[in-house]
């Protein structure tokens, strides 16, 4: 079968599982996962109706374990046979959930892990905030508490500005933008903006598609009930003057996306959107003092944000060339 070609042995019937489990789709991005992929895939699994999974040029023993896997749990398998990009990939799979007739998808990093419950707390948020076209999970990264997560908010007293709140006993609502993993999607909303922007290849691209639903008179928010085992890259502790800075520790190529993203972003969304502009640009420069005070391979990782901040200032998309 043609690389980016389903194979599947899910249809429009989708069984007896009731509940959220009919309206949504789970869809999970791989790139060449580690040896627990199959562990968390089985717990995304368990949660949803219909496991898509979309891979970017795995090894092909990996395709053949996961396609086999997948296939015989009467999911849907999706091989690019090369790194067609974050952004094509979700949309690939967002696009098949949309072909078997779901109303939703929860789109997946092939690392993270829902809890048990995950998708009911998430439908049960969307019958309290109808207006919300994004639903995100509360995240536990590794080795921090679940309460000390915050998420962006414009200012209730300050035009312009921003605050961080947490999610803790009740669903948060009014929330500026999510991250990819756990979160569900309206699929009529997801089509109707055009689905993600591929050309921005990794980076930045959940941030994009929450800041259009918000721009489109929708709501983005945080389902107090749902629980997601996430890493936020490979953050290590880094304590200075008594604070822990936990730098991400990317490698060199994502703060070039990051840098380059960011650009055509502040284009987009800066004016419409200022809270989240003053926000980003004091977290680049956070983000920028602890790559050069913590992180090794530092000026590596310094001139390819020059490098993206270059090719942003162009107007280049697509994949690092």
């Amino acid at each position: 079968m043609p690389n980016g070609e389903p194979r599947t042995n899910a249809g429009r019937n989708r069984g007896d599982k009731a509940g959220p489990m009919k309206a949504v789709a789970a869809v999970v991005v791989t790139f060449f996962p580690d040896e627990a992929v199959l562990e968390r895939l089985e717990a995304v699994a368990s949660e949803f109706a219909c496991l898509v999974v979309v891979d970017n040029g795995s090894p092909m023993e990996t395709c053949v374990r996961l396609s086999q896997w997948i296939e015989a749990r009467g999911g849907v398998w999706i091989s690019n046979g090369r790194n067609s990009g974050l952004g094509v990939a979700l949309n690939q799979g967002v696009k098949q959930a949309l072909n078997l007739d779901f109303d939703w998808a929860v789109t997946f990093d092939q690392d993270s892990r829902p809890e048990p419950g995950f998708a009911a707390a998430l439908w049960t948020t969307h019958l309290a905030m109808p207006r919300a076209a994004v639903i995100g999970p509360r995240i536990q990264e590794e080795a921090s508490e679940i309460g000390k997560y915050r998420w962006l908010r414009r200012h209730p007293r300050w035009p312009g500005c921003f605050e961080r709140a947490p999610c803790r006993g009740k669903d948060l609502g009014n929330v500026t933008m999510l991250v990819t993993s756990g979160s569900m999607i309206e699929l009529a909303t997801w089509q109707a903006l055009g689905g993600f922007d591929e050309g921005l290849f990794i980076d930045y691209i959940d941030t994009d598609y929450c800041l259009r639903v918000i721009r489109a008179g929708r709501q983005v928010a945080v389902a107090a009930g749902a629980f997601l085992q996430h890493r936020l890259g490979a953050r290590e502790s880094a304590l200075l003057l008594g604070r822990d800075f936990r730098p991400t520790h990317h490698a060199a190529f994502r703060h070039y996306y990051i840098a380059r993203n960011r650009l055509a972003l502040w284009r987009r969304h800066a004016l419409a959107v200022p809270h989240w502009a003053a926000f980003d640009l004091s977290y680049s420069l956070y983000n920028l003092f602890r790559v050069l005070v913590f992180e090794e391979q530092r000026w590596q990782k310094f001139r390819a944000m020059l490098r993206g901040t270059w090719d942003g200032l162009r107007g280049r998309k697509g994949a690092m060339k």
